[in-house]
């Protein structure tokens, strides 16, 4: 999850993350490179699953006979259903439209990225609305409601951290009340979003939606079984590999070492403090120090401020950003505009500068601005005598953009890989709650831009030395640190 300390703006904290089943977080990178990105391609939701070709067995007459056919999937049960069985919530077909309508008025009114969408996706919005809402017309089940909902949301490809939650709902709730129990600094920013989260409609349909999907899992996995095929047969379910969060290694003893930070997880961060800061201290005197964070798609922006900047640096970093933002009341919600706007923290966006970078169309949709320092001071107990590298790549989104992004802008670390995915300067996901269904649709309501005006979401971080196709990026760094050498 991405909580108030990814990309989150210091000023904010104080003013103020496929199958129907939304069991498996899917990276907002994977979800960029259906867009560009999803560890959030999180909640699974029902698409059509092609049948893998089983190797089961069932006995017949003592002997192991190979099963033949595919196994079932969510897909077929849906479609021996009625439409009276596919509902969970029990709505009107008035309603389902109502919230769609809903949805894309609070869109235009908050969501700043309808150009970038545009331009990156070749996906107008307003048609794209249209398309749909002729067809949710005739939505006369959950949830086909609920699939035509994600299509729409899908076609945007998480640009601006976008996204409509499945049944993780309950998970996410709790998430952030753990967060705001392991890091009490956080809570007034973060009671807002459970306030908003902790309403009647999307308690009970959320639950019910779970209880529906779950049952529709069992019975695949039943009716499988059945068949002779294994339990995950159908269900989108795959086994994967324990990896550690944080690896740590000696490359060569006295010159080079190397970290690897899978995410910026804040579930881990004491137990990865544990690991990083003694080793810090280990090869302090080292010559290079490689972090790679190529398959990192996000998490916490503090993860990075205080794990790795802060221990390794010898003087104090810091990069000017500007957040600029749509004046809608949800945005004003989450984001405290009127409050800010009192206090002289946002500003009308005339008063913005004229920056090279800037793009003038999507500003001129835009209400608000601030300008934010991100700062970071040294600890010198680990400060790293010689050369930092940051390996990069194009999973790099959220939170794990700002790593790439602070790093190059402040020079704390020379940057070798690709470009990376993008949305590092902002805030927390705002969710909007549709009125009838209680669905939660999450955006970033901040239109985040570096130093010269270039849009975050758009353009991520170009590295200082891009990784050779026949190289990975640690091949590359290694190379270059080689040839230095020489």
């Amino acid at each position: 999850m991405v909580f108030a300390l990814e990309g989150c703006s210091p000023k904010l904290k104080n003013s103020f993350e496929n199958t129907k089943l939304d069991t498996v977080e899917e990276s907002s990178a994977e979800l960029k490179e259906q867009e560009e990105k999803g560890r959030e391609s999180a909640d699974q939701t029902t698409v059509t699953q092609e049948a893998v070709p089983s190797e089961a067995v069932v006995e017949e007459n003592g002997k192991q006979v190979p099963v033949t056919g595919q196994p079932v999937t969510m897909e077929d049960l849906l479609a021996e259903m009625t439409d009276r069985e596919k509902c969970w919530m029990g709505l009107s077909p008035k309603k389902y439209l109502n919230d769609f309508d809903t949805l894309y008025k609070e869109l235009q009114a908050n969501y700043p990225y309808f150009g970038v969408v545009n331009r990156k996706h070749n996906v107008d919005m307003e048609e794209s609305y249209e398309q749909y809402r002729k067809q949710i017309k005739d939505c006369r089940n959950d949830d086909d409601f609920w699939t035509l909902l994600r299509a729409f949301i899908n076609e945007l490809q998480y640009t601006g951290h976008i996204q409509a939650w499945g049944y993780r709902y309950a998970n996410e709730l709790k998430s952030l009340k753990d967060t705001v129990e392991a890091f009490p600094q956080y809570k007034e920013t973060l009671q807002r979003y459970i306030d908003k989260l902790e309403n009647p409609v999307s308690e009970k349909n959320y639950q019910l939606m779970r209880d529906f999907y779950e049952e529709l899992e069992a019975e695949v996995i039943e009716r499988n079984k059945e068949m002779g095929f294994s339990e995950d047969s159908g269900t989108g379910w795959e086994e994967t590999e324990f990896i550690p969060n944080v690896t740590t290694k000696v490359l060569e003893k006295g010159k080079i070492a190397y970290v690897d930070i899978e995410a910026f997880d804040m579930s881990t961060y004491e137990e990865d403090k544990q690991i990083l800061l003694p080793f810090y201290e280990k090869v302090q005197s080292y010559d290079h120090l490689i972090i790679d964070i190529t398959k990192n798609t996000g998490g916490g922006m503090d993860y990075y401020n205080q794990l790795v900047v802060a221990p390794l640096a010898d003087k104090t970093y810091s990069v000017s950003t500007y957040l600029l933002a749509k004046a809608g009341l949800n945005n004003q919600y989450f984001l405290n505009l009127k409050e800010g706007l009192a206090e002289g923290l946002w500003l009308p966006l005339s008063e913005l500068p004229d920056l090279e970078g800037i793009n003038k169309e999507d500003i001129s949709q835009l209400d608000y601005f601030m300008k934010e320092t991100y700062l970071i001071k040294p600890n010198h107990k680990s400060a790293f005598k010689g050369k930092i590298w940051l390996l990069v790549s194009a999973q790099n989104y959220s939170s794990a953009e700002y790593a790439a992004m602070f790093s190059k802008e402040s020079g704390f670390a020379a940057l070798v890989g690709e470009q990376t995915g993008g949305d590092g300067i902002g805030v927390d996901p705002a969710y909007i709650i549709l009125p009838n269904t209680g669905l939660v649709v999450q955006y970033s309501p901040i239109y985040g831009i570096t130093g010269d005006g270039r849009n975050s979401e758009e353009y991520g971080t170009e590295p200082d030395y891009y990784r050779r196709k026949d190289e990975t990026a640690l091949d590359t760094c290694l190379r270059l640190i080689k040839n230095n050498n020489n």
